[in-house]
């Protein structure tokens, strides 16, 4: 089972190490949810020592994104499938207000998400992107409490 570590590497949005350190825990802790849902041949998490989170501002992840992925504009969480997720914070906090959810709850989702992209799950057609979001509330549900 691989590791998983998450850093900031922004300073638009305050974040405590004490959140950090709960992001980490409550990704851990999503770990073994997210695996009994991973999907064959696409999975990669089970193949992986660690997933490294980083907690990045709009601008950065508008670059990643037009670079690996040829879309312009700021996202949400980017994964990669040798073990990155890049959570846009700034995004979160957009979409949090849009939502009436807390912030972060948000990120935490985003977390989550990137990790069942990383077992394989895609949301590119509309029932991919029901069944991943069903999943993923699940599990954010059992690992974070407001």
């Amino acid at each position: 089972m691989p590791d998983i570590a998450v850093y900031n590497h922004q300073d638009r949005v305050t974040l405590t190490n004490e959140l950090l350190a709960r992001f980490e825990s409550a990704a851990k802790a999503s770990l073994m949810g997210v695996l009994e849902h991973r999907i064959g041949s696409r999975s990669v998490i089970q193949d992986l020592d660690e997933i490294e989170v980083s907690l990045i501002d709009d601008e950065t992840i508008a670059s990643v994104h037009e670079q690996f992925m040829s879309i312009p504009g700021a996202t949400d969480v980017i994964t990669f499938e040798h073990g990155e997720i890049h959570v846009g914070v700034e995004t979160a906090v957009r979409q949090a207000s849009e939502f009436s959810n807390d912030v972060d709850r948000e990120i935490m989702l985003y977390i989550i998400h990137g990790l069942l992209h990383l077992a394989g799950h895609l949301d590119a057609k509309p029932d991919d992107q029901d069944r991943m979001n069903q999943i993923q509330e699940q599990l954010l549900n059992l690992v974070w409490s407001d």
